[in-house]
Order: C-alpha cells, then structure tokens, then sequence
C-alpha cells in the first residue's frame, strides 16, 4: 500500500501546492490558508478521484470558514493582524489514506 500513500501524497501536493506535506499534515490547519469553497473543491475532487462514499463527510468540521460580514472585514482586521479561528478536528494525510482504502468516509478517531 505504499504506493497508495505515495499517490495520495502527491495528489495533495499538486492541488494544493504543498510542498511540506507527509503522513501527519492536517491539512485543515489555518497555516495552509485551505477554506471555505477551496477546501470544498478540494476534498470533492479527492473523494471522487477515489470513488469514495462521502455522503456523510461534513467539511465545515474540518475546514475554517472565516467570517465575511464587512464588520468583521472593516473593523477587526482594521485593529488586529491576526483572526484568531476555533480549533478543529485534524484532518490528516494518514487518515485520508484510511478512507481511500475502505472507500468511505469516516471520522478519525
């Protein structure tokens, strides 16, 4: 199967252009700057490359979704640098690995 974990590798480094990417890269981290409809796209694409079942796969668990109302875009990026989001479950490479071997989605654990 290393081959499998190789190819899933490089598929995420491709569409995302990591290049720092090994089996322990949650790639939902807020350093790699994957949200919203790009995180959409993004595991979309993976689970259909893989023909994996991801009727119960809810990226909004995995992935940030910043807040976009002009108060949030005017003022606090006005006064504060950094926007601090919640923390989330990781989404690792070594689990993506998992869900592509058992062709569904399931939450780590």
């Amino acid at each position: 199967m290393v081959q499998l974990e190789t190819e899933i590798a490089n598929f995420f480094k491709s569409t995302t252009g990591l290049r720092d990417i090994d089996l322990n890269t949650n790639i939902g981290d807020e350093k790699y700057k994957i949200f919203d409809l790009d995180a959409e796209n993004l595991m979309e694409t993976f689970f259909k490359k893989y023909n994996i079942d991801y009727s119960n796969f809810i990226v909004s668990k995995y992935f940030i979704y910043p807040n976009y109302s002009w108060r949030s875009l005017v003022f606090i990026r006005l006064f504060f640098d950094k926007v601090e989001y919640p923390l989330k479950p990781a989404l690792t490479i070594k689990h993506l690995i998992e869900v592509a071997k058992r062709k569904e989605w399931f939450d780590p654990s």
